[in-house]
């Protein structure tokens, strides 16, 4: 029996963080005062030395670090106060004049900052006003980037993901999902906590990638940024080198050691074939296909990348391999989104040209009987990179994560939203299961002139869909 979750918004933001500069003072002095500010205090002519020499009691009271003109004005702009100082406060006077008045007060005690504007507001006839200076934030925290996100809308445009958040468990509650690759930004601000289970954490555009991984699947579900398909499941990551060695094999069976039945695992990887020379699914390796037949046996999910090789798995080079073999994994093709035009980040000869009929496989998405279902193979919205949002690295986003890359992330997603509903409802589906629910639900896949169906990549999940079915 499936259960309705009544919840409704999202929590609010996180706190955006600042710089935290020294606490001090703003003074403003009369402009008929006559007192002006100098590095040794404040001075005045003899009439008023008295009113500056309370003034100046006050600063030695709270034994102040320094003092000075807030508007970094030299002596000579600030000595016109006291020769030039209307007798009653004027209409109008020049702005060198208003701010040769306002005074910087640095306490060594950041403390004392409001005694000191209690104080200070007393005397009444040579201070206009005192403040504690603000600690200003940005004026604008991360965007809300969710507009963008079109794989989260309905069918036939994205896997319906708002569908699945209606019932319990349905954002991927109690689901633990396991990123294979190379790193990861754990820092980012719209990340929930990982566990790192393992592996060396490489260098370079590998911590981009795992992060843009990451929150196409858990960004965490706020008013910024972007929000991931299953945001509240729990994000595990290994990575594929170990003590210096590429072993994806032992990456595998260590996340499925620590993981359970219901839970994924991720392959974001891909090889070069030995004979063909590009790239093609990581099961294709004897090692890597063991270590996955393991994992689904134990009830764990593997979702597997195709590749970016532009290759038919029934080419006769791939006879007999294990890319002809059902290793248990769900494969994933990439498909052409519904926004299927290049934009200017491409060459000269493709901007600006159709990459073709939407949920068609894309030019480079390898393809064959072993893979399953498609997910979008361009302009995905996520964390990372930096094109959509620059500045601190905590802070980048991309509308440019491709390749069967970003497909694979958006079924691993759906596979979340799916168990952790199946789990809320009783238990979970098996791998086989879920694979089978996935592909029979979908949205099918497109034919294009260009690149039939025939070339197949399978249908796009269709989540709304798919729980009507259980």
């Amino acid at each position: 029996m499936l259960i309705a979750n009544p919840q409704k918004g999202y929590p609010t933001p996180s706190r955006f963080s600042s710089y935290k500069g020294t606490d001090y003072v703003v003074a403003e002095l009369r402009y008929d005062s006559g007192i002006a500010v100098s590095a040794a205090g404040f001075k005045a002519p003899a009439a008023k030395e008295k009113t500056a020499a309370s003034l100046n009691a006050i600063l030695e009271g709270f034994n102040v670090k320094e003092c000075g003109s807030h508007f970094g004005m030299r002596d000579i702009a600030l000595r016109a106060r006291t020769i030039d100082a209307p007798s009653s406060m004027p209409k109008s006077v020049s702005s060198d004049f208003a701010q040769s008045g306002v005074i910087q007060i640095i306490p060594r005690r950041a403390r004392d900052c409001a005694e000191l504007v209690r104080r200070l507001k007393r005397q009444k006839s040579t201070v206009w006003n005192a403040y504690k200076a603000p600690q200003p934030v940005a004026a604008a925290v991360s965007p809300n980037m969710e507009p963008c996100q079109g794989y989260l809308c309905s069918a036939p445009v994205g896997i319906n993901a708002f569908e699945a958040w209606r019932y319990w468990g349905g954002m991927g509650e109690g689901v633990a999902v396991c990123d294979i690759e190379g790193n990861w930004n754990f820092d980012h601000e719209d990340l929930p906590p990982i566990t790192h289970l393992g592996g060396d954490l490489l260098p370079g555009d590998w911590k981009d990638h795992g992060t843009a991984v990451l929150g196409e699947i858990v960004a965490k579900p706020n008013k910024l940024g972007a929000v991931g398909i299953a945001p509240k499941a729990k994000p595990k990551v290994h990575s594929a080198v170990i003590n210096g060695l590429w072993n994806t094999a032992q990456a595998i069976s260590n996340a499925a050691n620590r993981m359970s039945a219901g839970d994924v695992i991720l392959i974001e990887l891909q090889g070069t074939h030995p004979v063909s020379n590009r790239y093609v699914a990581m099961q294709y390796w004897d090692d890597v296909y063991s270590a996955i037949k393991a994992a689904t046996e134990k009830g764990i999910t593997i979702v597997e990348a195709a590749g970016n090789g532009d290759q038919d798995f029934q080419a006769s080079v791939y006879a007999g391999s294990n890319l002809r073999k059902d290793s248990g994994a769900i494969v994933v093709g990439a498909g052409v989104p519904p926004n299927n035009y290049y934009d200017y980040t491409q060459g000269a000869s493709d901007r600006y040209t159709k990459m073709g009929v939407p949920r068609s496989r894309t030019w480079f998405s390898n393809h064959g009987r072993i893979v399953n279902v498609q997910g979008w193979g361009e302009h995905v919205t996520t964390l990372g990179y930096g094109d959509a949002q620059g500045g601190s690295q905590k802070r980048w986003y991309t509308h440019r994560f491709s390749g069967t890359s970003s497909a694979s992330p958006i079924v691993t997603g759906a596979v979340a939203c799916l168990q952790g509903i199946a789990m809320h409802s009783g238990q979970p589906f098996t791998p086989a299961e879920v694979r089978q629910l996935l592909i029979a639900t979908g949205t099918p896949q497109a034919d294009d002139p260009v690149r039939p169906r025939s070339e197949h990549i399978g249908p796009l999940p269709n989540l709304e869909k798919a729980i009507a079915s259980f």
